[in-house]
Parts: structure tokens; C-alpha cells; sequence
């Protein structure tokens, strides 16, 4: 691709020779033929050895001699520029494969993609533009809404339901039996799960479906990788969630909360609206809408975290006085 076309993709403006780059590279890694975008200042002098073209922010300061597009802000089109040098994941061709499983009964549309080796159960549908990606499986029950991406290995237990434009990434399991046992035998598990349109589910995640209703995601929540969420939970809309996070059963998450990685929320908690949680925290009780917890078990919130935190690091200067107090009186 030249700088040019690079250029205009950005809507920036091209300095010096019009070069051909073959992919995005890290300051550290680059060579000549390759092209940096210096995202923060201090990263200028190792991107200006390197060799490479560059894309910088309008306000760093010009530069004689080096191919260089100008932007207005390097962060507001960072993901166009990532766009134009990411090679397409189709994940299955058109139609479906020969070697894919579609049973009697389940109804798959025309313009969908079903990968090699992928199982479509009786009872199942895949709707407009969806895809299921190789050797994942779709229950019966469940549906695939328009538009919607299954990467390879993904499993949708029964009655599983992706929204439209929803997207789940390699090797999740969703509608999972849950962890629901009375006097030693297992519950049955009747509900489902429900992933609304734009979700995003992360590699590994894991999520059970409900013993009675549905196991929750809201619209446009991403949900990290490796993330475990319990039965009847209930996440609203534009939540985020980092990975290697477990939230245990008939927690409900209220729209637009950010979670840390490795958080862990104990049952039948409710985060509320707007809430912030800081990684590694251990939440045990409802967090109030707006508020920002921290710390590790239990997690407080940030104004006690670090009030907890000052009056240990006092509690230690005290401890250090008082010794050097009993040394001299001991002499």
C-alpha cells in the first residue's frame, strides 16, 4: 500500500516521497518499507531510527527529509488505520461446507456461511449474513442472528440466541448448564441464553444458561477473554468487561459498568448503573450506581481503598519510629 492511499484513507496529508509499506510495525521493531504510527511523543526518536514511514499527530513538529501522513488525531483514527492493514477474516466461505453437519429441521439462510466440520442441529436457525465459523456447534433451540460471527470451536448449548451484528470469539461455550445443585443432585437448567446485537464475547468465556429465564448480555457489552458468568446473570448495555473475570450466579450488572481484569462478584450482587471497578477487586456487595470500588477482598470504595491504604503506610512509619524508640532505650 502507498502513503498515499494511506493518506487519503485517513483524510491526512502526505510529507515527502510517496512510499510503499507493507504492514503496521511497532517503534521497537520497524525497518525500512514498514510504517509506524507514533501514538505518543516519547516514542518519536526510536520510530526516527528505525528507518520506517511514519503517521503522526499534526502537532509534532515537522520533519525534513522523512515520508511522513499527517493527522489531525492519531487516536481518532487509529482504528481505520488498523483497518486498512488487517487481511480479512471470513472464517467460511459462502454457502455451506461439504463436510459441515446441518440436521433435518434447522434452517440456515442462503447468503450465511457454515464452515468446515461446523454442526447445525434440528431446530436451529442461522439467520441472513450470519456466520459459523469451522467446528462449532449450534443447538437445537438456538439462533444466529443476522449478521452475526461465530468464530472457529465456539459452542451454542440449547436455546442459545445471538443478536444481530453480535460476535463471539474462539473456543467461548454459551448456554453451559449452570452450577445448581439441591441435596446432591444437579438442577435442571430450562432457560437460555440471550447475547443482544453488537455484543461481543471473548475467547474461552464461558457462560451458563439460566435455571428458569435467561442468562443476559446487553447490547454492545464486550465481554473479555477467559471470563466466567454464572447462571441467571444479568448484564446490561454497553457494559465492559475485562478478561479473566467470574461473576457468580443472579448477579445483574446495570448498562455502561467497566470492570477491570480479574474481578470476581459474589451471587446475587448488583453493580449499578455507571459503576467503575478496578482490577483484581473481590466484590461482595451491591456497588452503588456512578461509584468507583477498589482493593482486593472485599473491595471498598476508592475513596476508603486509599484512605485504607494512607493509614497503613502510617501505621508503618509508626511501627518504625517505635523500634528506633526501644533500640535507644534498650541501649
Amino acid at each position: 500500500m502507498r502513503l498515499s492511499e494511506v493518506a487519503r484513507a485517513l483524510e491526512g496529508r502526505l510529507e515527502g516521497p510517496d512510499l510503499e509499506v507493507s504492514h503496521l510495525a511497532p517503534p521497537e521493531m520497524a525497518r525500512p518499507g514498514e510504517l509506524v504510527a507514533v501514538r505518543e511523543p516519547q516514542f518519536l526518536p526510536q520510530a526516527l531510527q528505525s528507518g520506517a514511514a511514519l503517521v503522526l499527530s499534526e502537532e509534532l513538529p515537522p520533519l525534513e527529509g522523512r515520508s511522513v501522513v499527517r493527522v489531525a488525531s492519531l487516536g481518532a483514527v487509529w482504528p481505520k488505520l488498523l483497518a486498512l492493514f488487517e487481511p480479512p477474516e471470513l472464517w467460511a466461505a459462502p454457502g455451506i461446507h461439504p463436510s459441515a453437519l446441518v440436521e433435518a429441521g434447522a434452517r440456515v439462510d442462503p447468503t450465511a456461511r457454515v464452515g468446515a466440520f461446523a454442526t447445525i442441529c434440528a431446530g436451529a436457525e442461522v439467520a441472513a449474513g450470519a456466520v459459523v465459523g469451522p467446528y462449532s456447534y449450534v443447538g437445537p433451540g438456538c439462533r444466529v442472528g443476522e449478521g452475526a460471527l461465530l468464530e472457529a470451536h465456539v459452542t451454542l448449548h440449547r436455546n442459545t440466541r445471538l443478536g444481530p451484528k453480535s460476535r463471539i470469539l474462539s473456543g467461548a461455550v454459551l448456554g453451559a448448564v449452570g452450577f445448581g445443585f439441591q441435596d446432591g443432585q444437579r438442577l435442571p437448567h430450562t432457560g437460555g441464553v440471550v447475547i443482544e446485537e453488537g455484543a461481543e464475547i471473548g475467547a474461552g468465556t464461558i457462560l451458563e444458561r439460566s435455571l428458569v429465564g435467561d442468562t443476559v448480555v446487553g447490547a454492545y457489552s464486550k465481554i473479555g477473554g477467559r471470563c466466567y458468568i454464572a447462571h441467571n446473570v444479568r448484564i446490561g448495555r454497553g457494559v465492559v468487561m475485562v478478561g479473566f473475570s467470574g461473576i457468580a450466579g443472579s448477579v445483574v450488572i446495570e448498562d455502561g459498568v467497566v470492570m477491570g481484569g480479574q474481578v470476581v462478584v459474589s451471587d446475587h450482587v448488583r453493580i449499578g448503573r455507571g459503576a467503575r471497578i478496578a482490577g483484581g477487586s473481590g466484590i461482595s456487595k451491591d456497588v452503588p450506581a456512578g461509584e468507583t470500588w477498589a482493593g482486593g477482598i472485599p473491595s471498598k470504595p476508592l475513596r476508603e481503598h486509599w484512605r485504607r491504604l494512607a493509614l497503613l503506610d502510617w501505621l508503618a512509619t509508626v511501627e518504625r519510629r517505635l523500634r528506633a524508640l526501644l533500640r535507644v532505650r534498650d541501649d
